[in-house]
């Protein structure tokens, strides 16, 4: 798996940070790549670290 992160000027609605948006693809062997998109906050010590937006499947 890998995973892109870039910056945004959204922030986070339970504790003010900024957001980044996180992309992590899934290489699988059945023949059907998976791209998960998450908004994730920069705090880690947020009460709600992340929220996934989306699922995109794409053939390998």
């Amino acid at each position: 798996m890998s995973t892109t992160h870039t910056k945004t000027q959204r922030r986070c609605p339970t504790c003010g940070e900024l957001l980044f948006l996180r992309h992590d693809m899934t290489h699988a062997t059945s023949g059907q790549d998976r791209t998960d998109v998450m908004l994730v906050c920069r705090n880690e010590a947020c009460a709600q670290p992340a929220r996934h937006l989306s699922t995109q499947y794409q053939p390998a």
